[in-house]
């Protein structure tokens, strides 16, 4: 299969996801706008009250009901839960003071440096600190593909293992290249993951849960995030819309840091890509094997068919 044809194919698909996915996300963006303005709150009244001391009221109030109609987070105080890839730790921070009120079942960490990560996140100490206070780990400089070498997690496991927006950062422009360096990326990241999770044939009470939050839409559906977590033995459990009003405090950051002019504030950036989470819990071993037996089918009845099948297809 030349590279120019490889490209023609994939084209062909980012197509085709473009035009099916057109009319639902017109359909959700208005409102996860809406939701994601909620999410940060009512603008600041004026002492002398008036029209806009009323508009500020009705925004709390449509904030509340939009919040009593959510679920609650899944997460709980008797969790074990590792959050990795954290950007400014504001997600690590609502869930410690505003979801569970305690930290100390929190491990929050990120690949930065302590000092990268104040470079780009201008709120990121004071969050840290907080998390701190509140009992929680805080760790720098943790690759989530390489937990087996951090020292501190051997023989340790998590019920919660958490990597939201992940995202490679490799600045590559080409759609194409840019899908296949994300879903390297997390391919490592599920391989890496799986030996952390809680097992209860390890005589741990619950099955460990792997969370893995992505917008979607282009390009983000080509990187078939179930497709890749089958091929570590784990099997999508459950997905659910991540709604950024249900963590208060949040602030969704790029890899890359805040921009100015570039990055949106009050997590507009990803609201308007009607963002999900996607559960994955371990699979038998028989189940494992049956799955990849049909991934490998999949694969061998598409190259029959004359499609193209590239090297991150193979599981």
């Amino acid at each position: 299969m030349t590279p120019k044809y490889k490209k023609s194919k994939l084209k062909a698909a980012l197509s085709k996801l473009q035009n099916n996915h057109t009319k639902r996300q017109r359909a959700t963006d208005l409102r996860d706008a809406q939701e994601a303005a909620l999410a940060a709150g009512p603008k600041k009244t004026s002492q002398a009250g008036g029209a806009n001391g009323n508009t500020s009221t009705a925004a709390l109030k449509a904030q509340k009901k939009a919040m009593s109609k959510l679920p609650p987070p899944p997460y709980y105080d008797y969790d074990t839960i590792l959050l990795v890839g954290e950007a400014n730790f504001s997600f690590a921070k609502s869930l410690a003071l505003e979801i569970l009120n305690r930290g100390d079942i929190i491990t929050a960490t990120t690949l930065d440096t302590f000092t990268n990560m104040t470079e780009k996140y201008a709120d990121a100490q004071e969050n840290v600190k907080e998390l701190e206070d509140a009992g929680a780990t805080v760790m720098f400089e943790v690759d989530a593909t390489k937990l087996s070498k951090i020292k501190s997690f051997k023989n340790k496991r998590f019920s919660k293992i958490v990597f939201n927006f992940p995202h490679a950062g490799a600045g590559i422009k080409d759609q194409d290249r840019n899908v296949v360096s994300n879903q390297k990326l997390m391919r490592s990241f599920f391989e890496s993951a799986v030996p952390f999770l809680t097992d209860t044939d390890l005589g741990d009470k619950k099955a460990g849960e792997i969370h893995v939050t992505v917008k979607t839409g282009l390009p983000y559906d080509l990187w078939n995030i179930k497709r890749l977590a089958t091929g570590s033995g784990l099997g999508n459990k459950t997905s659910f819309p991540f709604k950024t009003v249900q963590y208060p405090g949040y602030e969704h950051r790029r890899t890359i840091g805040f921009k100015e002019g570039v990055s949106q504030g009050d997590n507009v950036e990803i609201a308007n890509k009607s963002p999900k989470t996607f559960v994955f819990v371990k699979k038998t071993a028989k189940e494992a094997d049956m799955a990849q037996e049909s991934a490998t089918a999949d694969i061998r009845k598409r190259k029959r068919a004359g499609e193209d099948v590239s090297d991150d297809d193979e599981e």
